[in-house]
């Protein structure tokens, strides 16, 4: 027999509880309107091979995964996946649009007009255009051209043997006609024998109809994780709205796409009147179906930063979309206006496709940081309370082991670049101690800072409450821009 050494010395095991993962601020909902061969409510995508076998390899979707997934860095780079969700009997919006009688007689009538007049009606209001010089068209196609040049906001193609004038607004306000301009001075185009307006047809746009984004986030959110949320639907300006609204309440992003620049005057101003920054517009002139491509190669590009990583952190401004033609028709005159409203653009700069990134509605990256910073320091928090098998004394040391996990937080926006040093805090409100305040943001860029244990109400204490932890961060920013001044002496 032997004496057991438990006597002596009793050894037992815990294993540290489990704490939380920060979720992903790069994992994206794809909300499409397009059927999938599988029943699932949502599936999980990493690749777009397998959204192509879902979906068909011409399907809307599996071209919007293609761009995600082209863009480099894309979602992948900063661990997230692709969440697509199925809508429930969604119906696209449509163009309003105005089709010509067949104009196959008319081209020699036409080909000799130098100095054409005729009004365009578009969404309600008269665009009229002048001077009109057909004598070198050769085809419609080249008289469709010429046309297209003087205007912005309307698509002139030829179909068949006629000319088709669609809005690029979506929608019941979305509508176009063509009628004679009554005060033209020049040669008058609506005549039977020309463009025949008479003739024509006009088709209002019809709004869109079944699930809505925000239903479809509130029937999913629970059950599958995504930051960012976008959709393949043509969406009116109603519901737009709409979702901005519901958007805005949540830790979530909604990326949506215009063509037409009566929509930055619109409801791209209303949004950032509003200040949903939740809501990102972009804007891609060439017609609202490839403004829905240029949104999804933005939306991989944009959610790609790997927050773990040393200056990774990211603007949109300057960079380039891979699959996506710049926008030619965006000028200055454009450019101001997506300025004023805070709508992101992919523009050409001698050549070099680039998006312009705005900040009228705060930048999108000031946006999508903060709720990255909003998870990791919930996540940070919580972890702390729960990996101790003990518990954490409502003491000062227990609120030092808790500034000091936030801090961490803060350290780790620090090395990405998200944070930054040696700047200066412009606001009068502080708090805690002003010198230590304003030293901190310097020297660290950030200061943590709670009310001392032995001030807080014993009603609090009894409650187990922590005293409030106040955190202040200094973002980086970022340069977009330069003025250089050079001095030459001869």
């Amino acid at each position: 027999m032997t004496i057991p050494l438990t006597n002596i010395i009793n050894v037992s095991i815990t294993n540290v509880p489990q704490g939380l993962q920060v979720p992903s601020v790069n994992s994206i909902a794809l909300f499409t309107n397009e059927t999938p061969s599988n029943i699932d409510d949502y599936r999980i995508y990493l690749e777009p091979s397998s959204v192509a076998t879902d979906y068909g390899t011409n399907s809307e979707t599996a071209e919007f995964a293609n761009l995600i997934f082209s863009q480099s860095p894309n979602i992948l780079t900063g661990g997230g996946r692709l969440v697509i969700i199925p809508l429930q009997s969604s119906i696209n919006a449509t163009q309003g649009d105005f089709t010509t009688a067949d104009l196959a007689s008319n081209l020699s009538n036409l080909q000799s007009i130098a100095d054409g007049d005729i009004r365009i009606v578009l969404n309600g209001n008269n665009v009229d255009l002048t001077n009109l010089d057909f004598t070198n068209a050769s085809s419609l196609i080249d008289i469709a051209k010429i046309i297209q040049k003087k205007l912005t906001d309307v698509i002139v193609e030829v179909v068949g043997n006629t000319i088709k004038f669609s809005s690029k607004k979506v929608g019941l306000a979305s509508t176009v006609d063509v009628v004679q301009l009554p005060t033209g001075s020049g040669s008058d185009l609506s005549g039977a024998s020309l463009l025949n307006v008479a003739g024509g047809v006009d088709t209002a746009g019809t709004n869109s109809s079944g699930e809505t984004i925000e239903d479809a986030i509130a029937r999913t959110e629970q059950s599958v994780q995504y930051v960012g949320a976008f959709t393949n639907l043509q969406v009116e300006d109603a519901k737009i709205s709409t979702i901005a609204t519901a958007v805005q309440a949540k830790d979530k992003l909604f990326f949506h796409h215009f063509a037409s620049t009566e929509d930055l005057d619109g409801i791209c101003t209303t949004i950032k009147d509003a200040s949903q920054t939740k809501t990102r517009c972009l804007f891609y002139s060439v017609s609202p179906q490839e403004a829905n491509k240029m949104k999804a190669a933005y939306v991989g590009r944009a959610n790609s930063v790997n927050f773990s990583g040393s200056n990774t952190a990211q603007t949109m401004f300057n960079k380039t979309l891979a699959g996506i033609t710049p926008d030619v028709a965006v000028n200055q005159t454009i450019l101001i206006k997506a300025e004023t409203v805070g709508a992101d653009l992919y523009g050409s700069v001698n050549g070099l496709g680039v998006v312009f990134s705005n900040g009228a509605n705060d930048f999108f990256d000031n946006v999508y940081n903060q709720i990255w910073f909003k998870f990791a320091m919930e996540v940070a928090g919580f972890n702390y309370l729960r990996q101790t098998n003990t518990k954490i004394p409502q003491t000062e040391k227990g609120m030092d082991g808790l500034k000091a996990a936030l801090a961490k937080v803060c350290q780790t926006g620090v090395n990405n670049g998200i944070i930054g040093t040696g700047l200066t805090w412009n606001s009068p409100e502080t708090f805690g101690n002003p010198d230590d305040f304003r030293r901190n943001i310097t020297d660290a860029g950030y200061y943590i800072y709670s009310l001392p244990i032995a001030q807080q109400s014993q009603a609090e204490r009894e409650a187990r409450q922590a005293p409030l932890v106040q955190t202040a961060i200094k973002f980086a920013g970022a340069i977009h821009s330069v003025d250089i001044i050079v001095n030459i002496e001869r």
